[in-house]
Formats: C-alpha cells, structure tokens, sequence
C-alpha cells in the first residue's frame, strides 16, 4: 500500500469491525435474537479515534414513498411556486401519507410514524415488523424500505483549554458571509457564548421535539455538555462571522454497551434536520430555507448513493440548499469501496476530508531500549497537551498476564488499557506506577487509556499503530500525562522482548515544537475512495487538524477547545461556501457546490483525487470561477477488461459576462493508466450564462488491476479551468455477498408473535493492496420456491446492507401475504451488488423449512 498511512491494528480493527457487526439489523419481534446473531461482537464501530456507541434502532425502518416531493413538485413546476402554493403542497403529501397508513390499517398493519418526511424526499420512519415490511414492499405506492442506521460527530479529538489550536486559514477579502443562512446539523449549540452574539436564529431540537436546540447535560455527568454542536459553529463562525447560524439538534446523549454516555444519533432523525434546514419555522414554505446545511456527522461506512439519506441531499439541493457532509475518520480506501460515510457519500453532497495546514506541531525525543541494544531513536508525536517535562529514563510495562480486570488473562495476553483493572496485577498493586505504559491502538478510546494510566500512576503513556496527530487527544490540562505516539512496528517489536521477559526501557526528552512534516498535506486519519456508485469523494478537502475553537460552559463565560477531524473539516469549508454565496448570489446551490470543487488547488505530493478530491478548498478561485459543470464528480462504474467502456452526461455552464470557448481533457493519477476518453462535442461555444451538455466517454486499452483515477479538466482561454474527479473502480473480488444461512426452527407454524428466525451473512469486507474495502449487498431479495423448482415470489426485500450479520423474522406467509399451506418450501437469499447495472451477477444461497399445523408443531 505506497500511499497508505493507517496502521496495521487500526485497520485490523475497521475490518473486523465491519465484517461483524457495522450494520445490525433485527427484523420482526424477535427477542433475543440480537445476541444470536452478533457472534459476541461488542462494539457497533471501530475507528481509529476509539469506539462510539450503538444507537438505539431496533426495527426502526425508513419508507421511501414513490408520490413526488415537495423538491420534486417545485423542481418539476414551470416557474416556482410561492408560499402559500408550497404549504399547500406539504398539507397534500401529508394528507396522502395519512390516507396510506390508514389503508394498511384497515388490513391489520397498524405503523406508528417516528419522523415524517415531506419536502426533501416523502416517506417517513418507523418500527417494522416482518409482516408490515412485507406489505408495504408489494405496495406500488412504495420505492423502497432501509434500515436506520447510527449517526456520529465526525470529529476526531478534541482539547479543551485556552485557544491555542490553529486558524481556519480560509477567507475571501471582502466577504464575510452576509445573507448566507447556515443550518448546522448536530448537537445542541450553546447560544450564550459571546462569540454567536447577533448570530444564531431560531432552531429546532429533533431528538427532544422543541425549539431548543442547547447542549444537553449528560445523565451519567450532569456537569458534563454535548460540545459538538458549539464547536462546529464556532468553526463556521471564525470563516464566516457574517452569517446567520440555525442549530439544529439532531444528535444527543447515547448510552454504549459499556455503560459509558457518547453523543450519537440516527438517520431518519438526520433527514428530519434536513427537513427543517429547509423549512427552519417548519410551516410548510421553503422560503426561509438555509443556503448551507452543515452535516459534519457520519453514517460510518454507509456510502449508499440510493439511501434516504442521499436522496434527502437531492432534495435539499433542488430546494437551494447546499449540504456539506464530513468525510468521515476512517483512512483512504483509495480506488475502492469503504471508509466513506453517509451523508457524505450522497452524489449531491459537498463532501470534505480534513487537511493538515499547522505550520508547528509538538513533538518529544525518544530512546526505546531493549537491554543495551536501542530499538530506535528520533523525534515522537506528543498526542495530548502534556508533553516531557524534562529527560526521563523510564521502564516500560506492556500490561501482560492476569490483572485485577481479568485475572484468568494469559501470560502472553496483552491488556488493552480500555480498564483501569489493566493496570493493576491480580493483588491490586499499579503495574505501570513511575513507568511507560506500552498499549496498542485498538480503535478504543485513547483518552480513556491516558486517563486510567494516569490513575495507576504512570509517567507516560506510548500509544504505538495509531495515526492520530500531535495535540489531538481530548485531555484536559489538570489529568494530563505525556501520550506519546509509537509506530506500530516498533511498538510490536518491543511488546515481542516483553514477552521474552526482557526489559525494555524509554528514554524521553522534551524537544519543543518543530515543523510539521504533515504540512498541507491530508491528514491521514481522514475517509477518502469512492462512494457505491463509484464517484470519488471527498470532493474537497479543508482545514481539519489542530483548530481552535469555541466550547460550550455552563456559566455563560468563554470557553474554548482545539479540535480535529473531518468534521472540523467540514465546518470550516460550509463557513467557505458561505464567502463564496455571498460574493455570487445568483449560483444554484448545484452550482455553488460546481464552483467550489472545481477551483480547488492541489495540495501536492502526487496524493490521487481519492484522497485529497480536487484539492484544498479555495473560496477566492471560486468566487471568480468562469464554468460550473454539473455533476462535479464524475463515476465511470467498474471495469470488465481490455474492451470495457463507460460513459456519463455533464453540463457545462458559463457563468461569465463574456463568450467562452471550452475544450476538455484527461488527466489520471496513475502513470500509465490506460485510458482513453473522448468528449462529444469535443469543444463549446457558450455565450453569457449559456450551457450545454457534453457526453463523456472511457474506455479501458488495458486490465486496471485496482483501477484508476483523476480529473476532467474542463479549460476556457482567459479562464481557470474546472478539475473533476472521475474515478473507475476494479471489479470485485472475494467470496460470496451472501452465505452462513440458519433458521432457529426449520419446520414451524405460521404465526405473527413467534416467527422462525432466519439468520444470515450479507456483504463482506477484504484486504486489497490499495487499501481495505467492503462488497455492500445493494438488494438482497428473499424468495420462496417450491422443492421442485416453481418460483413463487419475493416475501421480502431488502436494502443498503453493509456487511454484517443479519436477523430476519418468518411468520409463515407467502409473497401475497396469505398463510402458507403445510408443506415443504425453499427459501433462496439473493443478493445484488450495490452496482448490480454493470452486469456483476448476484450471490445466492438456500434453506429449506416446513410450513406444519399447530397441532402438529405442538406435538
């Protein structure tokens, strides 16, 4: 992996993690059936930046009806309605969901809506039964049923303290955002520090139902606030003082499965906040929408193109409000499908990655020992805020063998450090009291460790395969110890001669500040490759690591945090896109959005498009852009060989007072890549605000291997050209997308309360040389035949499933419905790719049950 900066345990983790248990979905009323079918996973999702909690889902569903939108009616209206026509509209399409449940109703199928959706898409989320997911997938009045998934703060780590993080570093002389209106989807924002003075506009509270969108206190720390929220807005204030902030609440406090509180959410309460970014006094009239709705949050892994999610970003986009999505902290799958997020995997989302622009970062020395031989020396990554006070010569512990949290723990075993226990040996005496305390970066929080090791007593912390940067752990000042970041091959080396009974020693020195090697380079914590219809994303990226920012406080007064992230990222980029609506009020938010990945500047580095989307945001080149090309990105799909070729439409428009001639061009990341292109009509006249269409085309001269990437140049004489990412996937490779088939009882009596559970694998996640990826089943359809071979329907569909392992509950009912007769019957699961249009077959596997009587089944 030549461009690859993850650490091996790290990615370990992503893959485990996904493989298992990043989706769960329990279909139908089945208790129990949860733990049955998570194989004793513990963790919802592993990312380099510790663990968040699963949100509570349940069987909460989200149903995509086919009647058109308010975003529709208005995009397919000849001129654009007014309010009062608007209103009228969402009364109709409500009016028309209230007509449709009570239809099902009177058939038995009672659905209580949770989150109703109107304007940017119509449908609305619910808790499901087998039989009601069914249902509603026969009825014609429905395009499709996903799951709900969990929602996180896209940030990496924060510090807490004075606000001595970075500047943004992003403006636009002479534009400060006035008439821009930012919706910021997150927790709550506090409204009374100082800095948001004039600023915040009314907001809505999703999760809790009420026009207060605060932070909310922690149940478990009362003294303890969400803070994401306040942060982000602190970022978009900084880039864009003069915009207006609409908070919207869509994320509060989660409990975790280890009993820890995190701020987490879901997705359909995320389209609610897109809902209300539009609408934001909720009456029905997209007047009073948001230019820029901020969604600095992640969906890990769930780049679905044809979610709820992605289709709510349409929407909002038709309605004139641009989404800027995190990429999310996951690492580069580069030419490949994985560690993009949703909403940022939405093809109509700007979606940004996080770059490192500190010009200093903080840094100790260091002298690892084995014996008398030195294992290494140089310069450390300080983590936290703590650095080495002064030379010290430290024994180093590796948390090895029983320990008072796990007593029966191998003597080779290494503990974690997730538990103070860890630190304690079996008669509770601190193992680590006065040394370094060696621990791995599992995916577990890293502040959590700081903090235990500090509690046990520990002089330093050394964090060995992570790739968080210097002065990102979030710890405050006053329980601070140095956290010093290893290599993961030098931290295994010296975990294999503690195991030997060696004695390993860490000689650490202060070494002050000194020029950050990462400079302007993206951070390599940050989600980039394709989304699931092979579009590259990010789209841009933005100051992400090391920024200063305000914090939420309970006494009114200034609080400050330094915060890193994709998240950071992308607060800093919506404060960009602001500049840049202000300077041109007159673009469409598609061609605010064109605007802005176009003019982008290369980082550099030779970093492929895959990484870095066209390059750093730049709102001064987008505010004198001459061409907005629509779509921005481009997705080729996947290549089948040597005589594989693949086309796509784009519009070309000029947004200059003058008459443009435009011709376009190829430009891959890869040397050597064999790729042709074409674009029909080769070259544009355009006069003042004309467009055109041109079709692109490529064609593959050679095998790909991982693929390819890169940018369309669009160029005029006189003007900047446009540069847009275009990407072409390889082919996937690896086992089935759908096996490990079992059914709790294989003969069983129809029934609604107690239906068989049928448990299975979908998707999967491999190992590639350019990075990890995961197969997504795109439509996984459960069909019902006869022994003999006769089809007789679908009795379920469903969607978007990442891999995982899955439940779905049998009640014994055919694909009309109807109570099947006793008898012998084969169900086959059959799933599709999420590009399943390019010819890629699907993936098939069998069980077979019987249909019995009760009488029998009692017997």
């Amino acid at each position: 992996m030549p461009t690859r900066r993850r650490p091996e345990l790290a990615r370990a983790s992503v893959l485990a993690a996904v493989a298992t248990i990043a989706t769960f979905m329990l279909v139908g009323n089945v208790e129990g059936a949860r733990q049955a079918v998570t194989d004793g996973a513990s963790r919802a999702w592993h990312s380099i930046f510790g663990d968040h909690p699963q949100a509570e889902l349940g069987s909460r569903m989200i149903v995509v009806l086919s009647s058109p939108s308010l975003a529709d009616r208005i995009e397919a209206a000849p001129s654009k309605p007014g309010p009062s026509r608007q209103r009228g509209w969402v009364a109709n399409i409500e009016a028309e969901q209230d007509a449709f449940l009570a239809s099902l109703r009177e058939r038995g199928i009672p659905i209580t809506r949770d989150e109703v959706f109107t304007r940017t898409l119509n449908g609305f989320s619910a808790t499901l039964d087998a039989r009601a997911i069914a249902e509603l997938d026969r009825n014609p009045s429905v395009i499709g049923i996903y799951p709900v998934r969990a929602v996180y703060p896209a940030e990496a780590e924060a510090l807490r303290g004075p606000p001595v993080g970075a500047k943004a570093g992003v403006a636009l002389p002479g534009f400060d955002g006035h008439g821009a209106k930012i919706a910021i989807l997150d927790t709550g924002v506090d409204a009374d520090q100082i800095a948001y003075a004039g600023r915040l506009r009314r907001g809505f509270d999703v999760v809790d139902h009420h026009h207060k969108p605060v932070p909310e206190a922690s149940t478990a720390d009362p003294a303890r606030l969400e803070t994401h929220g306040t942060r982000m807005a602190g970022l978009v204030a900084a880039v864009a003082p003069g915009a207006k902030i609409v908070p919207v609440r869509v994320v509060g406090w989660q409990q975790g499965q280890d009993g820890a509180f995190a701020q987490a959410g879901r997705g359909d309460q995320l389209i609610a906040g897109l809902e209300r970014a539009v609408d934001p006094n909720g009456d029905g009239s997209v007047e009073d929408s948001a230019t820029i709705a901020l969604a600095a949050l992640v969906e890990p892994f769930a780049a679905f193109t044809d979610s709820p999610e992605a289709r709510a970003v349409a929407g909002a986009t038709k309605l004139g409000t641009l989404v800027v999505a995190a990429a999310g902290n996951d690492g580069s799958s580069e030419i490949g499908f994985g560690s993009i997020g949703a909403p940022g995997g939405a093809p109509d989302a700007l979606t940004v990655g996080a770059a490192d622009t500190r010009q200093q970062v903080s840094v100790a020395q260091a002298w690892l020992r084995v014996g008398a031989d030195t294992l290494s020396a140089g310069p450390v990554r300080v983590l936290g805020k703590a650095n080495v006070p002064r030379e010290l010569t430290l024994e180093v512990s590796g948390l090895l063998g029983p320990s008072l949290a796990d007593p029966g723990q191998a003597p080779a075993s290494q503990a974690a450090g997730s538990s103070l226990g860890d630190f304690f040996d079996t008669a509770g005496v601190s193992r680590v009291a006065g040394r370094g305390a060696l621990v791995p970066a599992d995916g577990a929080s890293l502040e959590a460790k700081a903090r235990n090791a500090k509690a046990a007593g520990a002089a330093a912390l050394l964090v060995y395969g992570t790739a968080l940067p210097s002065g990102a752990l979030d710890i405050e000042a006053a329980t601070a110890l140095p956290v010093l970041a290893l290599s993961g091959a030098l931290g295994a080396e010296a975990m294999h001669a503690l195991r030997q009974g060696r004695q390993v020693t860490a000689v650490l020195a202060p070494n002050g500040a000194r020029a950050n090697p990462g400079l302007d380079a993206v951070a390599s914590f940050s989600s980039g490759g394709l989304s699931f219809d092979g579009r590259v994303k990010p789209d841009v990226v933005a100051p992400g690591v090391g920024l200063a920012t305000l914090d939420p406080g309970a006494d009114g007064s200034p609080h400050y945090a330094t915060v890193s992230g994709s998240s950071a990222a992308a607060a800093v980029a919506a404060g960009a896109a602001a500049l840049v609506a202000q300077a041109r009020t007159g673009l469409s938010a598609a061609e605010l959005r064109s605007v802005l990945v176009g003019s982008a500047s290369p980082l550099g580095g030779a970093q492929p498009v895959t990484r870095e989307g066209t390059g750093g945001i730049d709102p001064t080149a987008a505010s004198t852009a001459e061409l907005a090309v629509v779509p921005a990105t481009v997705a080729f799909g996947r290549a089948g060989g040597t005589d594989w070729t693949s086309s796509q439409t784009m519009t070309v428009k000029n947004l200059s007072s003058r008459p443009l001639e435009v011709a376009f061009g190829l430009v891959p990341d890869q040397q050597g890549a064999r790729v042709s292109f074409t674009a029909q009509p080769a070259h544009l006249s355009l006069g003042p605000g004309a467009s055109s269409k041109v079709q692109l085309g490529v064609s593959a001269t050679a095998q790909l291997g991982d693929g390819a990437s890169g940018v369309i140049v669009v160029s005029a004489t006189g003007a900047r050209a446009a540069r847009i990412p275009w990407a072409i996937a390889s082919r996937p490779q690896g086992d089935a997308l759908v096996d490990s088939v079992s059914l709790s009882n294989w003969q069983f009596s129809p029934s609604k309360s107690a239906p068989a559970v049928l448990a299975f694998r979908a998707g999967r996640a491999v190992s590639a040389p350019g990075g990890e990826r995961i197969e997504p089943v795109g439509l996984l359809d459960l069909e019902l035949w006869t022994p003999k071979g006769e089809r007789l329907g679908v009795i379920a569909r469903l969607r978007d499933l990442l891999p995982g392992r899955y439940a779905f509950g049998l009640t014994g009912r055919g694909p009309d419905g109807k109570v099947l007769a006793p008898g012998l019957y084969v169900l086959r699961l059959r799933a599709q790719p999420v590009d399943a249009a390019d010819g890629t077959p699907p993936s098939t596997a069998d069980t077979v049950f019987r249909i019995v009587n009760e009488q029998r089944s009692a017997g």
